[in-house]
């Protein structure tokens, strides 16, 4: 029988644990959004949503709902720094939408 000395448990031990964290720190970083990973307006999904860049450019006749001071920048749904000009947001993951931006799943944040 082959003997396994200690240092060679932990070594094959701290293999295995890695391996059994990479799918987990895979899937946590998925829903992260990079710096160039800006929302495309023309993509089907904000294009559906009326998603644009600023506000101003809100077709209100397409999105009567809409109302002047909604922007990404005080919706319930940004996520990360809400001061900086490009966040996150829940409905877009992965992209960042301009702070200034609007699409019609605008909800007022709480506080």
């Amino acid at each position: 029988m082959k003997t396994c000395s200690r240092r060679n448990l932990f070594k094959i031990a701290g293999a295995g644990s890695l391996a059994l964290l990479l799918p987990v720190i895979t899937k946590m970083n998925a829903g992260v959004a990079w710096a160039d990973d800006k929302l495309d307006p023309e993509s089907p999904q904000a294009a559906a949503l009326g998603y644009v860049h600023h506000y101003s450019e809100v077709d209100a006749s397409r999105f009567p709902r809409f109302e002047e001071g909604q922007i990404c920048g005080n919706c319930q749904l940004a996520q990360g720094d809400l001061e900086a000009d490009w966040m996150g947001c829940s409905i877009f993951p992965g992209k960042q939408v301009a702070r200034e931006g609007w699409c019609s799943a605008w909800v007022l944040k709480r506080g």
